[in-house]
């Protein structure tokens, strides 16, 4: 077994050759994406496998049991993972207090099972997107002892608390010794522009070349490590442009910002700004659409609501000046930070006492809507393993179903008046090659179907409590699976200090 485990990894490796050397491969993806992600932990994901403390979540620790669960995700279609962030924050946490950015070893699992359960994912196909939280650090040493990389105070903008708090070891730090001031990015954060200071943790100086270079040695040790993609952590911190620059330095496959939660218009200024290209949207970051989230929460049975403008109620929807921001969407229902959450004791965290959807129609319905639209889908761990194998197995019909009816980020949408007239939601979406899919929410047969406008030659896919979903493909043939990702090639492990970055890619 151990031989034929080695003899894989090479065929794969040699498979690879192609698409390591093909720089497209490792760029954001441009538009109509057909992946579908799989949100790969929830909140309290950190504290599996750590049984002194938390002995009712098992003694496998969370890396295991991704890498148990890979041929699952597989066989689901899922194309992308998105992954807790992978550096050391000391103790026991959820990752978003980077302490050492080049230590992979963190509470989810240590380096060794940490690079197990990348390499099983590609071998399955499936891309991992590492967590990146870039907006602060936390100090191993103090409030700002930073160590690997190691960093002095002019690495922290120039009103962060640590410089302020009488607490701190870097007290009253002169100006000249401190970073630059809080960026103010004016042409996408309103017309003043603004700040953010996040006063947990150090606000990092993107504009120190130090800072910059040491991120990007971050961002290529975690592709050498397996990671092919980025989700990038608290973006409203820091300018756009610098996402542009770590992408074109890094050129990962997938990249999506969290951007500040209500902003829209921002959100469209933000992914403008991260293009690679300037001026070219397909070389821009996605980043999470927000308002489709809010408006399927607080909408739910009001189908009416679903309807929106340009066809769709969030950025998926948008055609501001003219731009196609719905192929720069990440769609989602629920993530690590939106729903039910609890403290260390297994109370419920304030603001998180329950989810935002009830395991029943309202979940159903709501990926009915996410699974068949445009944007990339996001699908919440929880809701795929734990809520049920009947709500696993609808939404892996949606997936199949979005799949073979070519589906992408950038699918039209044509709403139908005769479901809307009715209080029920319906939509065709036009797939790729003349695929297309057709959608109906709320209501029953009787209420809408394909054929009651005009449509003929459809196949049922999925179906659940108040929706159904339709295929259309030439031919009408019988229902089918769509197919399997092939294995992706495992890299070669690159320690930080043997990664060189020129001047040129700082900028």
């Amino acid at each position: 077994m151990k031989y034929f485990i080695i003899l894989i990894h090479l065929l794969v490796s040699m498979i690879g050759c192609d698409l390591v050397s093909d720089p497209m491969r490792f760029s954001p993806a441009g538009f109509d994406d057909d992946r579908v992600l799989l949100q790969g932990f929830y909140w309290e994901s950190y504290r599996h496998g750590h049984t002194d403390r938390f002995p009712e979540f098992g003694t496998k620790k969370w890396y295991q049991i991704i890498q148990e669960n890979a041929p699952a995700i597989r066989d689901a279609r899922f194309d992308l993972i998105w992954l807790p962030p992978p550096s050391y924050a000391g103790g026991l946490s959820a990752g978003y207090n980077p302490k050492e950015y080049f230590n992979l070893n963190n509470s989810y699992g240590d380096q060794q099972l940490h690079r197990a359960m990348l390499e099983t994912l590609l071998l399955n196909g499936v891309e991992p997107v590492a967590d990146i939280v870039i907006n602060h650090r936390d100090g191993t040493n103090g409030w700002a002892g930073f160590v690997d990389p190691a960093w002095d105070t002019q690495s922290i903008c120039r009103d962060d608390e640590a410089f302020l708090n009488s607490n701190s070891e870097v007290y009253n730090t002169p100006v000249a010794q401190r970073g630059a001031p809080e960026e103010k990015p004016t042409p996408y954060a309103q017309h003043q522009g603004t700040t953010y200071s996040y006063n947990a943790f150090r606000d990092l100086d993107h504009t120190n070349p130090e800072v910059r270079r040491d991120l990007i040695r971050y961002l290529l040790q975690l592709k050498s490590f397996g990671y092919r993609g980025w989700r990038y952590d608290m973006v409203h911190g820091y300018h756009a442009r610098w996402i542009g620059v770590y992408n074109r330095a890094s050129q990962p496959t997938f990249s999506v910002g969290e951007y500040d939660w209500d902003k829209q218009a921002e959100q469209r200024g933000w992914v403008w700004h991260t293009a690679t290209n300037e001026g070219d949207l397909t070389t821009a970051s996605n980043v999470f659409d927000f308002s489709s989230f809010f408006t399927l929460k607080d909408n739910k049975g009001n189908y009416t609501a679903w309807y929106g403008f340009g066809n769709g109620p969030g950025l998926i929807g948008d055609n501001t000046d003219n731009h196609d921001w719905r192929n720069r969407a990440v769609t989602f229902l629920e993530n690590h930070d939106t729903g039910y959450r609890t403290n260390e004791d297994g109370s419920p965290q304030q603001n998180h006492e329950r989810d935002n959807f009830a395991n029943n129609w309202q979940i159903e319905q709501a990926y009915a809507y996410l699974l068949t639209h445009p944007g990339v889908p996001s699908v919440f761990w929880k809701h795929y393993f734990d809520w049920g194998n009947d709500l696993q197995q609808k939404i892996k019909a949606l997936i199949n179903a979005r799949k073979v009816a070519g589906v992408t980020s950038g699918s039209q949408i044509h709403t139908q008046d005769n479901a809307r007239e009715k209080g029920i939601y319906a939509a065709f979406v036009e797939g790729r090659d003349g695929k297309a899919l057709y959608v109906r929410i709320g209501g029953s047969d009787d209420d809408w179907q394909p054929h009651y406008s005009g449509y003929q030659d459809y196949r049922e896919y999925a179906a659940g409590n108040g929706w159904k979903v339709w295929v259309k493909l030439p031919g009408n043939p019988e229902v089918r699976q769509a197919n399997l990702k092939s294995p992706f090639p495992l890299p070669e492990y690159r320690e930080p200090e043997s990664i060189e970055v020129s001047d040129g890619d700082l900028n």
